[in-house]
């Protein structure tokens, strides 16, 4: 009767020891995990860089002009012009036609205006010969007027850097008060160049 009594009491211990490790390993060792949280923000796209040395269209909305310069324009690494023969008779040209184109009612004003384009000796010879133009021209009350375009232009002589000579073929027409009272005729005109500290000026003009 003892021998029983002292087995049920060894099964009950046995039988609590059980329960025990089946409540530890429910409660310790089999614990569920935690459900993740879920996110309700959209997400964000990743931008990537765009590859180096890589094509890439225009944006349609930036003008040419808004685009950044790769480099800026220096003038000062421009040569510097160098007069040449046809710059010269450029000059002689348009002198010509300013000097041969005058009337009695402007004053002559065409040879005053073209004095800073004279040596000091063509700017002596131009004003005496406006003195006599205008002494001549107090009596006429009558219109008179010549009009100048220079047709074509050579070089006569040329010495590099200090003279040249210019023969200028023009076309005039004097014009009166009357209708139709005028003349047309071509006419050559030798114009002297000299070079003056850098700058070319008119030493002599001749009708031929």
């Amino acid at each position: 009767m003892r021998n029983n009594r002292k087995s049920l009491g060894i099964f009950i211990i046995v039988l609590g020891v059980l329960i025990l490790a089946l409540v530890l390993y429910l409660f310790v060792f089999n614990k569920e995990k935690p459900t993740p949280e879920i996110s309700l923000e959209p997400e964000q796209p990743v931008i990537q860089p765009l590859p180096e040395n890589e094509d890439v269209l225009p944006d349609p909305n930036i003008t040419p002009g808004d685009k950044p310069r790769t480099g800026v324009y220096d003038i000062s690494q421009e040569a510097e012009h160098q007069t040449n023969e046809t710059d010269l008779i450029n000059v002689a040209k348009a002198f010509a036609e300013r000097f041969g184109s005058y009337s009695n009612y402007s004053n002559y004003s065409n040879f005053s205006d073209l004095q800073i384009f004279m040596t000091s000796k063509m700017r002596i010879w131009a004003e005496n010969y406006v003195a006599n133009l205008r002494q001549s021209s107090q009596a006429a009350d009558e219109y008179f007027g010549v009009t100048t375009q220079a047709i074509s232009g050579k070089i006569q002589s040329y010495q590099e850097g200090n003279r040249a000579v210019v023969l200028v073929t023009t076309q005039r027409r004097e014009s009166g008060s009357l209708v139709d009272a005028g003349r047309s005729y071509t006419q050559d005109i030798e114009i002297t160049l000299n070079n003056v500290n850098g700058s070319w000026l008119v030493d002599s003009a001749y009708w031929q």
